[in-house]
């Protein structure tokens, strides 16, 4: 059996700096591959080397066979190689949101994100096949901007199985999901697996699908092993150390009567009613976790708070209100808050053409601007040099966000957002695209920064994230307010249901 992919000896540098490499490695038919490494070890930069995307540096040698003998260029085999991303997500929901499912899914035919030729009887059959395969029909016929995390991925594995690919290219496919998300997912991964080579990148062996058994383990752009899940997970386990947040800085004393105020807010998008009459108040000494499952209406909750977007209503009783830092206008709202989302992080990077450094990143955030708009103070140049060696990234102040990893680039804004001691921290999914060790550092930094006194909102759904210092919970269910109060109520509400 002949490999569909072969890396000799192959390396990608980039801006003089090695990503990857050297590495061998054969993949032939059926045989999946899991890729298993710590934020910035090279996965992402791997699956490029193997998708075409980059090309092995001089020495190095690449070679395809897709039964039509081999080539070492991947023209006309791109449709062939389908691809999964969080890039490819960021696309569709910054730009693509009233694009329906089902011609996001036709537009893996001619490899481009949108559809924007005529498709074929045969293309449009195999849409409707891979759409009832997965069972997905409901979303095919949605706008993307009205799906949740976890649909808009069931929609890109659709896109990238569609073509009938020799292989599927999966870069932490199940990042940013909830439980019940993630176990849906896993399934459509393990039918893909029956009809394509899988090769899936992730942090850890869980969010692999269980019919995969080879892998390789990456540590700076090298493998490190090639063995079995078993093996991986031996090795993951033995380098598990954890850094551990140093001091924090005290932030600025502000008084403010509350911190954010929303009165009978409701939003509704296309027809779609995403919140539902919420009535919330955050105060001073307080420390919020916001629940709920994809789809519940947490990133809308933020983009209100942000005023990324207003509230609306289609009905008699009206849209609501909300009032920031007690009674500020947006403008002088805008520099004191602290932000970080995978929409936010997407949209600067894009805007700025990904080529902004990670200390320029983190520079912006005392202008709560989109990039440096006038020079830094010194005092402004120390701390966001401080507050990059606080999230592991000191030695790569000077390099663009397009040659960070996702989880890379995620630590260079929760460093913008803190740098300036923000009156607000508001957090969604923060730790979306960390591996293990970064997860618990960071939990560890955003628990001593609470402790110093910024008062924090941290949206997500893993209520595992919960760090000590909060106080204060309020779950999402459906786009309404489930339960809201104490963490104390809560975890009591919790385990009573657990009893029932």
């Amino acid at each position: 059996m002949h490999p569909l992919i072969s890396l000799s000896d192959s390396s990608v540098t980039r801006s003089s700096v090695k990503m990857v490499g050297p590495v061998s490695l054969v993949l032939k038919p059926g045989e999946h591959l899991a890729l298993i490494g710590q934020n910035g070890s090279g996965k992402t930069t791997l699956l490029k080397l193997l998708r075409g995307d980059y090309p092995p540096d001089l020495g190095g040698k690449r070679v395809y066979d897709f039964g039509d003998g081999p080539q070492e260029s991947p023209l006309g085999l791109r449709q062939r190689i389908g691809l999964v991303s969080s890039d490819m997500q960021d696309f569709y929901c910054l730009h693509a949101a009233r694009t329906l499912g089902r011609s996001v899914i036709l537009a893996g035919f001619f490899d481009t994100p949108l559809l924007y030729q005529d498709t074929s009887p045969e293309q449009e059959a195999a849409v409707d096949d891979v759409i009832e395969l997965l069972g997905i029909e409901d979303l095919a016929s949605s706008a993307m901007g009205t799906l949740s995390t976890g649909q808009v991925r069931k929609i890109l594995i659709a896109r990238a199985l569609a073509p009938g690919p020799d292989i599927m290219l999966l870069d932490e496919c199940l990042e940013g999901l909830d439980i019940a998300s993630q176990g849906e997912v896993l399934t459509l991964l393990e039918k893909a697996a029956e009809r394509t080579t899988l090769v899936c990148a992730a942090h850890r062996m869980a969010d692999i699908p269980r019919g995969i058994d080879r892998t390789i383990v990456m540590e700076a752009g090298a493998i490190v092993l090639e063995g079995d899940r078993q093996a991986a997970m031996k090795r993951l386990r033995d380098d598990g150390a954890v850094m551990t947040a140093g001091e924090m800085p005290v932030p600025p004393k502000r008084e403010y009567d509350f911190l954010l105020r929303m009165n009978n807010v409701s939003v509704v998008a296309d027809g779609v009613r995403i919140l539902h009459d919420i009535s919330w108040t955050v105060l001073p000494g307080e420390q919020w976790l916001v629940l709920g499952h994809n789809g519940a209406g947490k990133s809308t909750l933020l983009k209100l708070i942000i005023s990324e977007l207003a509230p609306y209503a289609d009905d008699e009783d009206g849209v609501g209100s909300i009032e920031r830092l007690g009674g500020l206008t947006m403008d002088e709202v805008r520099p004191l808050l602290g932000v970080v989302s995978p929409a936010f992080q997407a949209s600067y990077a894009r805007e700025l053409g990904w080529e902004v450094t990670a200390l320029e990143t983190v520079l912006s955030g005392y202008r709560g601007s989109v990039g440096m708009l006038d020079e830094p103070t010194d005092e402004e140049l120390l701390g966001a040099r401080e507050w990059l060696e606080r999230v592991g990234l000191a030695n790569l102040a000077d390099r663009p966000l397009r040659r960070m990893s996702y989880g890379q680039q995620r630590k260079v804004f929760l460093a913008r957002a803190m740098a300036p001691g923000p009156a607000l921290l508001l957090l969604d999914e923060p730790m979306s695209g960390l591996d293990s060790i970064s997860r618990a550092s960071m939990l560890d930094l955003l628990q001593k920064l609470a402790e110093s006194g910024t008062p924090l909102v941290m949206i997500t759904h893993h209520v595992e994230d919960r760090i000590s210092a909060i106080n204060r919970v309020m779950e999402l269910e459906n786009g309404r307010s489930h339960f809201c109060g104490s963490r104390n109520e809560f975890e009591v509400a919790q385990i009573m249901g657990e009893n029932e």
